[in-house]
C-alpha cells in the first residue's frame, strides 16, 4: 500500500507538536481551494478570499537598506467552513519548531524532500520569488525542524531539483528514509533581498518528493 502524506498548519502554538495537541493544527485537504499567502499586513481573520486590491494594499515594502522578511503567512482555508476563512500561521519565519507539519502513515524508500516550483508541472523555477532561474537566489527559505529549532543561522533557499531541504534531518550522503509512520516538520519564510528591483505578486508550488516501497 502506498505511504500517504498529509500537510498541516499550526495556527495556535508553534511550540507544540501535532501529537501533543492536534487541535492546534489545520489540515490542508483541498488542494484546489486551500493555499498559503505571504503578506505584510493582511488581516489575520477574513471571511472572504482577498481581492487583488487588498493583496496590493498589504504588500511588503522592499527596503533599500536591508533584506526584508515578509511578516505574515496566512492559510486561506476553504474546506473546513464551506467558504474562505483565513488563519495566521504561527511561528512562520521565527525560531519555532512546529509550524508546517507533514504526517506520513508508513515507511518510505527515500527521505522526503521539500521542493519549490513555478507550477505543478515541476519543470521551471523562473519566478522572482524562486530566484528567477537561479535556485541559490530563491527568496523562499526553509529549515528542517523535525528534531530541533531552526536557530538563527542561515536557512536554505529552495527552488527546483538542486535546492531543497530534507525533512527527516538527513543529508545527501546520509539520507534518512522513514522506517514507519512519523511526523516531520519545517519552517519557511520569504526574504526579499535589499533594494530588489522588481516588485511582483507571484504564486508558486511547494512539493514533497518521496518514494515508497
Amino acid at each position: 500500500m502506498a505511504t500517504a502524506m498529509t500537510f498541516l498548519i499550526n495556527y495556535v502554538n508553534a511550540n507544540v507538536a501535532y501529537v501533543t495537541t492536534p487541535a492546534d493544527y489545520i489540515l490542508l485537504d483541498d488542494l484546489t481551494n486551500d493555499y498559503l499567502i505571504w503578506s505584510a499586513t493582511l488581516a489575520d481573520l477574513l471571511t472572504h478570499e482577498p481581492t487583488t486590491d487588498e493583496l496590493n494594499e498589504n504588500a511588503t515594502i522592499i527596503s533599500d537598506s536591508a533584506a526584508t522578511t515578509i511578516a505574515k503567512c496566512l492559510l486561506m482555508d476553504y474546506s473546513h467552513y464551506g467558504g474562505y476563512y483565513t488563519r495566521l500561521v504561527k511561528g512562520m519565519g521565527e525560531n519555532k519548531q512546529y509550524v508546517f507539519a507533514f504526517r506520513f502513515n508508513g515507511i518510505t524508500a527515500t527521505e522526503p524532500k521539500l521542493e519549490a516550483w513555478d507550477t505543478s508541472a515541476h519543470t521551471t523555477y523562473l519566478k522572482h520569488v524562486l530566484g528567477a532561474g537561479t535556485p541559490a537566489s530563491s527568496m523562499l527559505q526553509a529549515k528542517c525542524t523535525t528534531t530541533s529549532l531552526p536557530g538563527t543561522g542561515d536557512w536554505t533557499s529552495i527552488a527546483g531539483l538542486s535546492n531543497y531541504i530534507r525533512l527527516n534531518d538527513g543529508t545527501d550522503l546520509d539520507p534518512h528514509p522513514l522506517s514507519g509512520a512519523k511526523d516531520l516538520y519545517c519552517n519557511l519564510k520569504i526574504k526579499i533581498p535589499v533594494a530588489y528591483a522588481t516588485p511582483a505578486a507571484e504564486t508558486f508550488v511547494l512539493t514533497v518528493r518521496y518514494t515508497y516501497l
